[in-house]
């Protein structure tokens, strides 16, 4: 139960986000479906962990709500029979969250990009209708009569900067398709007008007989270039860390070397005699700043702490269906009324705050120059320790 209200949860997200897409455009439903389908594996990472919790908070606390665990106690029962099969579950859990992570999402979005292209290759990225307006990244595109792939009274003008940028005008343009891969129609217009401003009312207007103007609509299709880190296999992303950690590595040679050259000039400048270092006390102390500055921050390279950070993640949240359970494991020694619900409402605090921390997590690895392990794995190991804290204290009560 508890995992297929999670499931439901981030499958409804899933279709809203597919809806908000293409099917707004009238793809069949059965494409829909399938990538509908080949995307559950992306929303199964979280809902495993998510489901194990709740699940044995639920059934925990039903059975102390209901006094079964005191049953189970005055019986001379020990309580290990109850959280033995809480752990093996857990633990498939962890298994099946781990093949998701390096096995079938890696699978399903390489699947799912092939399947999403073919899609937008297809639909009408491009909509000629008749006194109609299409925006196109920051153009924006007016026109009034259309006949076939000619366009009557066209205009275009640039919506990226509020006092620059270039309007065009023509009576007529024709449009044809340039590059299907790329997504790129090209417009050839036809006696047109060009007015280009600058900052500073500064202003420009000329004419042509002809002019060619490219519409770029790979700026609105989802990324499908390359995979996102979170969508690698472990094999993939361990190859990716050993490239940038090359160029981490000469960046970190590139950062000593720029100490120890400041370092050098700074002592060259402070060896000279007294009056010498007065007329360079500017320079000195600017040195000095860089130096400290240097000194105190490593560099640090945006991909290596990323690719790493998304490695362990996938171990963390794997290994974050068996270490949950245990925050639910103190309940069985509280007599509590509702059970099951106070389970179940418990269970979503902790899933919330486990949330935000991992999101926390993810955000300060870009600011630090030692090793993601630490951050990543820092909400799994904050919240098995809480739980065996609590399970120890409820133990002497």
């Amino acid at each position: 139960m508890a995992f297929f209200f999670f499931f439901f949860i981030f499958f409804i997200n899933q279709i809203l986000l597919i809806a908000q897409r293409i099917l707004l455009k009238q793809v069949d439903y059965l494409s829909v479906l399938q990538l509908v389908l080949l995307s559950i594996p992306q929303f199964l990472l979280y809902t495993f962990p998510f489901s194990s919790l709740t699940a044995s908070s639920m059934v925990i606390g039903d059975l102390s709500g209901n006094n079964e665990i005191l049953a189970i106690r005055s019986s001379g029962i020990s309580l290990k029979h109850v959280f033995f099969p809480i752990i093996i579950i857990s633990l498939v859990f962890s298994f099946l969250t781990f093949v998701t992570a390096d096995k079938a999402l890696p699978w399903s979005t390489k699947k799912y990009r092939e399947l999403y292209t073919e899609l937008m290759r297809d639909l009408p990225t491009l909509e000629l209708v008749s006194n109609s307006t299409n925006t196109i990244a920051d153009m924006v595109m007016v026109n009034k009569l259309v006949e076939g792939n000619t366009v009557h009274d066209v205009l275009l003008f640039d919506t990226a900067k509020p006092r620059e940028g270039q309007l065009l005008s023509a009576p007529t343009a024709v449009v044809s398709l340039y590059d299907l891969n790329a997504f790129i129609y090209q417009l050839d217009l036809q006696n047109p007008l060009i007015l280009k401003s600058e900052s500073g009312q500064q202003w420009a207007l000329s004419e042509a007989e002809q002019a060619q103007f490219f519409l770029n609509f790979s700026g609105q299709i989802a990324s499908l270039a390359s995979a996102l880190p979170s969508q690698l296999s472990i094999r993939e992303l361990r190859a990716n860390i050993a490239s940038h950690k090359t160029a981490y590595e000469q960046e970190k040679l590139q950062h000593e070397q720029r100490i120890k050259d400041l370092a050098l000039e700074l002592a060259t400048l402070q060896e000279k005699p007294v009056e010498s270092q007065l007329e360079d006390l500017t320079t000195i102390e600017r040195l000095q700043t860089e130096l400290r500055r240097l000194e105190e921050r490593e560099p640090i390279n945006f991909y290596y702490q990323y690719y790493r950070a998304e490695l362990h993640k996938k171990f963390a949240l794997s290994s974050a269906c068996f270490m949950l359970v245990f925050l639910t494991f103190s309940l069985s020694f509280f007599r509590v009324k509702h059970g099951r619900l106070i389970g179940f409402g418990l269970s979503m605090l902790v899933a919330v705050f486990y949330w935000y921390l991992l999101f926390f997590a993810q955000m300060q690895i870009f600011s630090i120059s030692f090793s993601p392990a630490l951050l990543i794995w820092a909400p799994n190991l904050i919240l098995f320790s809480c739980g065996l804290l609590l399970l120890l204290h409820a133990r002497r009560l």
